[in-house]
């Protein structure tokens, strides 16, 4: 049995988080001795924004034993094709607000077909798990926790700090561009803000490394990764928690914000950056950055995708063991058939 995990096509220059993850899983898949891909929806997309290689595969290469996994923004378009071709598949939620999400013209009987469908839902956080949950409470025994692997290699405190404030402005770009403007009229001298955008994972770290504190506009996320690499960094992490951040979101690594408040974004970072500039240590920050490194590791994460591989080969030994004794009750029903045959001949002559 090969996994395959069936995964979109950003355009030139667009990041995604999701499809970073999806790498991850296939990397650590791999690593684990388990034949997995990664299945783009454009045929010879290798996603840019990694720095490390994992096996793609053809839409013409899929095999009638692989296990498919498909993202929850494409499950009503792709599970009827897969249930129609039998395939076994599992929806992997990266994004619970996105449940109701799909292409063209499909209804909401089919994205609730997809589901009712699936062996499994793997989901990326506790809030998405809860909304899965919500929506379809009977699917309970099938939802599955996945987590992810943040490479420590590269996401790590650094004492070589400067007076820098980062964010990402593809996340809420009007809330970042509004609270952006606002602050520099309030910054404290030496301190700047910096954006980030168009950067490697490499080149990212590279700047959380030097940041002190990194501003959060994450919309309604799934998880949501920057804040989490920014904290690791060294950052103190200031904004919105976007609903799948809430189960790591404490302080004083983490520090909430009311959407839209930008008068209130302004409040906390001044106040954070008089502190900083009173203690510049980190002490503080080191048990959640401890903490998230546990929760991010790749132990962790090979404990979750483990338990999803032995509950697919668990699957298909039961499927094995059906297929035997229906082979088996076939052949019995032969053999009683061949041995009536004669008496059925002289009755019907």
């Amino acid at each position: 049995m090969r996994i395959i995990y069936f995964c979109t096509s950003p355009r030139h220059g667009e990041h995604a988080g999701g499809v970073k993850v999806i790498y991850d899983h296939v990397r650590a898949m791999v690593e684990l001795g388990v034949p997995a891909y990664v299945m783009h929806e454009r045929s010879g997309y290798r996603y840019p924004w990694t720095d490390f290689p994992v096996p793609v595969i053809a839409c013409s290469e899929v095999r009638s034993t692989d296990h498919i996994v498909i993202p929850e923004i494409k499950a009503a378009k792709l599970a009827p094709k897969l249930v129609a071709a039998g395939l076994r598949y599992s929806i992997f939620v990266q994004n619970g607000y996105y449940l109701s999400h799909r292409d063209g013209n499909f209804s909401d009987n089919d994205v609730d077909f997809a589901y009712e469908q699936a062996a499994y839902i793997l989901s990326v956080s506790d809030d998405t798990s809860s909304l899965i949950r919500l929506h379809y409470p009977q699917l309970g025994p099938r939802v599955m926790r996945m987590t992810c692997t943040l490479d420590s290699g590269l996401f790590h405190a650094s004492e070589a700090k400067e007076k820098l404030i980062t964010y990402m402005p593809r996340k809420n770009g009007t809330h970042a561009a509004a609270v952006a403007f606002a602050l520099h009229r309030y910054l404290p001298e030496g301190w700047s803000v910096r954006p980030i955008d168009g950067l490697s994972a490499s080149g990212v770290a590279g700047v959380l490394r030097r940041s002190r504190v990194f501003l959060s506009f994450s919309g309604m996320e799934g998880l949501g990764l920057p804040p989490i690499e920014a904290s690791l960094c060294g950052n103190y992490v200031i904004g919105y928690h976007g609903g799948g951040g809430k189960e790591y979101w404490t302080a004083p690594n983490f520090q909430s914000v009311e959407v839209g408040d930008v008068a209130g974004f302004i409040d906390r970072i001044v106040e954070r950056l008089k502190s900083i500039d009173a203690n510049p240590g980190l002490h503080e920050l080191r048990d959640g950055m401890n903490g998230l490194c546990v929760q991010f590791s790749s132990e962790n994460e090979n404990v979750h995708l483990q338990a999803f591989i032995r509950r697919l080969e668990t699957d298909l030994a039961s499927i094995g063991e059906e297929k035997r004794i229906a082979l088996t009750l076939q052949k019995h029903r032969k053999r009683a058939m061949l041995k009536k045959l004669p008496w059925v001949m002289r009755r019907t002559g």
